[in-house]
């Protein structure tokens, strides 16, 4: 009974000795379980956005540029109009080639009452009577007039394509701007999204007592003025939008599928402008070639003043059957009219039209001045450009090496997460400097190759 009641103390001693440890084991997992649970929430609470936010990728339909253009050529109004302008200058055209044939009149004529002749057969005071009648012409003024408006049509049609060139341009432009203000409004976003996570940040520390209210309210406010800027530029957008389907013809009220992806080589074409000299620009300007177009026409102006101081010639024919006089028959002539005396008029429109062709040449010479001093302007504008874009590109990059170094700063907790989140803002308002810069290059761009003939000259998907 002693050795039995000494087993039993042992078996029962031993269990408890080995459920001791076991009970302290299972408690200082359960802290560390508690502790860890603890760092995870805290770390959830305040994880940074280590990257910019997940911009959903942008749609693109089938109008790119050179689509735009070849809609605009059939459907805009403004290009429709010019077209009407050259049929009208090609019907004057027809009609100066029909002066240089005689124009032949029946003239019919009811009398109700006439006088008699008793000494002429009765039938010759019928009441009623018929006559063919040639209107008297002159043919060399008709050459003048037919060569006259054979320039015109030329200057129509130069004009013309000088519309659609300043056209196009204007519309590369808008096509251009559209595409910066996208890309600018996803920048902007990405920002917003920024600074939303310091408002977040910012509030879960003014919680916890370690954040001034002022300050965060005044992130609060940041963020709202974020939000209004973005809907400036949404709006911009929508503006640039409607022009752009105004001078295309496209209807208003449906929606517009643009594809501005490298919309700048859509535009361009690798057009840098680098080879373009002025005598380049004189020779291909459209404005210089309608303005000689217009010199064309007032020398023949001065030839046809001089023509009118030279005899006319006449040519009659007529064939009459009872007029008034109770006349009939046929007559046939030729002969020559000369104005004796008109007061100099003949003279002075000589000189008028002389000071009409020296105004065309002045007009000539001072927008020959105009493109010269804008040639020059655009060249220094390209060559700022594109010491702009160097520089916005080096921003660029030094903007987000110090977004990297903040980064790895933040990580070994020597930056606050509002301050890392600062250098974001900073690296995607880089980029849009970057973006601005590359715009003025592009729209200098655009304008030069418009005063060198047109955008037509440089990129082969637009014709007209």
């Amino acid at each position: 009974m002693h050795v039995v009641s000494k087993r039993r103390e042992r078996d029962t001693w031993a269990p408890r000795h080995r459920r001791i440890p076991c009970a302290a084991r299972i408690a200082r997992l359960t802290a560390l379980w508690s502790i860890a649970l603890l760092v995870s929430f805290s770390a959830i609470l305040s994880q940074p956005v280590l990257a910019g936010p997940e911009v959903a990728p942008a749609t693109y339909g089938y109008f790119d540029f050179p689509t735009c253009v070849r809609y605009a050529l059939v459907h805009s109004e403004t290009l429709i109009k010019n077209r009407l302008e050259i049929q009208i200058q090609s019907a004057d055209l027809k009609d100066a080639h029909s002066e240089i044939f005689p124009t032949f009149e029946v003239q019919t004529r009811y009398y109700f009452a006439r006088t008699r002749n008793y000494n002429d057969r009765t039938e010759s005071n019928q009441k009623f009577s018929a006559s063919l009648v040639m209107t008297n012409f002159n043919p060399m003024l008709a050459l003048i007039k037919i060569k006259a408006k054979a320039i015109l049509v030329d200057a129509a049609t130069t004009t013309h394509q000088q519309k659609i060139s300043e056209h196009i341009g204007n519309m590369a432009k808008l096509f251009y701007r559209i595409s910066v203000l996208e890309k600018t409004i996803r920048a902007e976003r990405q920002i917003a999204a920024l600074l939303k996570n310091k408002v977040n940040y910012a509030s879960t520390r003014k919680d916890q007592g370690d954040y001034d209210p002022i300050a965060a309210r005044a992130l609060v406010n940041n963020q709202r003025a974020q939000e209004i800027k973005i809907r400036g530029l949404e709006n911009a957008m929508d503006q640039a939008t409607r022009q752009l389907k105004i001078m295309m013809g496209y209807p208003p009220d449906f929606h517009l599928p643009l594809d501005t992806r490298d919309a700048a080589n859509q535009i361009l074409f690798g057009f840098n402008g680098s080879h373009i000299t002025f005598a380049d620009i004189q020779a291909g300007n459209l404005g210089l070639k309608v303005i000689a177009k217009r010199e064309q026409f007032q020398s023949n102006m001065v030839s046809g003043a001089y023509l009118r101081l030279l005899p006319k010639p006449t040519v009659i024919f007529q064939d009459i059957n009872n007029q008034v006089d109770a006349s009939s028959g046929t007559t046939f002539g030729v002969g020559l009219d000369y104005t004796l005396w008109d007061g100099f008029r003949r003279v002075r429109d000589i000189k008028r039209q002389k000071l009409r062709a020296s105004q065309i040449k002045i007009e000539r010479s001072e927008v020959a001045q105009q493109l010269y001093d804008k040639f020059r302007a655009l060249r220094s504008d390209i060559k700022l450009a594109a010491e702009k874009e160097g520089y916005a590109r080096e921003q660029m990059n030094l903007a987000e090496a110090s977004e990297e170094r903040a980064l790895s700063q933040y990580k070994s907790g020597m930056l606050t997460y509002d301050l890392y989140m600062d250098q974001g803002v900073a690296k995607v308002q880089a980029r849009l400097g970057a973006l601005n810069a590359v715009m003025e290059r592009v729209n200098a761009l655009i304008e030069l190759a418009t005063i060198s003939g047109g955008l037509n000259r440089y990129n082969a998907g637009i014709q007209y």
